[in-house]
């Protein structure tokens, strides 16, 4: 599933409101395609005119712009993520208000966290990240629940088990610790690509900016040290130019020594389901829709790359092959592709039979003007490993994915040896030294 139908799945029966902001979330994460100037992405939007949104920047004059601003801004950030820190106990409530194609509507989203774990809670479902497993329920479903490992942290197997799954949220938040690049961790989820511009030191306000033309604003409470809410205009990638989402988040952050209500979760009485979609009730989903598991047979493929060769999965037997999959609009992959490219850049170099491609997929553009689009951006950025163009999307539904970024390693012997579905937004770079060691590891001799 797309990061949007998952999260779709465990906040069933949500808002408008929700479902804008969620979608908003998405757009600004490149989850799901933007629709072209002019008409409505198949399944995902109507037809509309670009709407006006209000400049949120324009009050920040050239003395809060300077590099002097930008540095207090960021030591400002810093202190914050070190009282959210500090913090033995934390709550928070986030009034979520999108205004968007002439609807404005709001949702709550409330944050618990302790010395236990950390709780998010939206209208009936909730997700609880405690003894070391995330759990997913609703309590509309009192009996079932969904439970993930906990690997590494919890937005981190939130992230692995949806696809990606992010929430509108400043990453310390949910994941105290010291802040190292605050921008990203401030706006990153909302804003790829996201820095620190100016700082308005009087009414503690950090000016932001990220790709195409999005800007935010995130305001901090004098007192408390901690985020009182932030207002943001979004620009998805890929969006015809001018058109904006505007969001609006309001906290309301309260620290104390310990929660009124202990984060927890108790499985008493409770049935363990797979996904989230048989949470919400829904049937499983078929095999079709299902993502390729490792130690399956890699669906075979022949796919023309931008020079117009035949590259056939079948030839390359006999080597490790990574595949990912990617478009121009999302931007994951574009935040992905270029430590892909770095782990081709190694293969090539060490000599190991491993072959490398990005699978353009998924793409708006088609025919042609899709070919020359994806060149001329592939040229642009010198990626090492070639590119191959997925004109009618089979290839990727073969592997089962209904989103991206999704990266799959696959052994010699045509057996896949790794799978990954999103990208880690606190470090992205880890996929090089992962895919080296499952590539590694697939062409090492088999036992026996």
């Amino acid at each position: 599933m797309t990061m949007y139908r998952s999260i779709g799945r465990v906040f069933g029966g949500m808002s408008v409101a929700a479902s804008l902001a969620l979608s908003a979330v998405a757009f600004a994460q490149g989850e799901i395609a933007p629709p072209a100037a002019g008409q409505g992405a198949p399944g995902e939007m109507p037809q509309f005119e670009i709407p006006k949104v209000a400049d949120i920047s324009g009050d920040f004059t050239d003395a809060m712009k300077t590099p002097e601003a930008v540095k207090a801004a960021e030591e400002a950030l810093k202190k914050t993520a070190k009282s959210y820190a500090d913090a033995k106990s934390y709550a928070d409530t986030f009034t979520i208000i999108v205004d968007m194609m002439g609807q404005k509507q709001e949702q709550a989203m409330s944050v618990s966290r302790d010395t236990a774990g950390t709780r998010i809670d939206m209208g009936p479902n909730s997700i609880t990240s405690v003894n070391g497993k995330v759990y997913i329920a609703n309590a509309d479903e009192p009996t079932k629940f969904v439970a993930y490992p906990l690997a590494g942290s919890f937005l981190a197997t939130l992230e692995k088990e949806l696809g990606g799954f992010n929430l509108p949220l400043p990453r310390w938040v949910l994941e105290p610790g010291e802040a190292k690049d605050v921008a990203a961790e401030l706006a990153g989820s909302l804003m790829p690509g996201a820095k620190i511009v100016g700082f308005d030191s009087v009414g503690g306000r950090v000016l932001l900016t990220g790709e195409g033309a999005s800007v935010a604003v995130f305001s901090i409470d004098p007192t408390t040290n901690l985020l009182s809410g932030a207002k943001l205009n979004m620009a998805p990638p890929g969006a015809p130019e001018g058109f904006l989402i505007p969001l609006t988040i309001l906290m309301t952050p309260v620290v104390s020594d310990a929660l009124a209500k202990p984060v927890a979760f108790d499985e008493t009485g409770k049935t363990a389901v797979k996904s989230p979609d048989e949470l919400a009730g829904d049937a499983p989903d078929s095999p079709q829709d299902e993502s390729i598991k490792v130690g399956a047979i890699a669906p075979t493929f022949t796919l023309t790359d931008l020079d117009g060769k035949e590259v056939k999965l079948a030839d390359l037997a006999g080597k490790a092959v990574v595949i990912d999959f990617w478009a121009e609009w999302c931007g994951p992959c574009k935040r992905g592709l270029p430590h892909v490219s770095e782990f081709a850049k190694w293969a090539k170099e060490s000599g190991k039979p491993i072959a490398v491609y990005g699978i353009s997929s998924f793409e708006q553009k088609k025919g042609d003007e899709r070919v020359k689009s994806v060149a001329a951006y592939w040229t642009k950025n010198a990626f090492v490993m070639g590119c191959l163009i997925d004109m009618d999307d089979a290839v990727i539904k073969s592997y089962g994915f209904n989103g991206i970024p999704a990266t799959v390693v696959i052994g010699p012997d045509g057996v896949v040896a790794a799978v990954h579905q999103g990208i880690d937004g606190a470090n992205p770079a880890k996929i090089i030294d992962e895919l080296k060691a499952e590539c590694e590891k697939a062409l090492a001799p088999k036992a026996g």
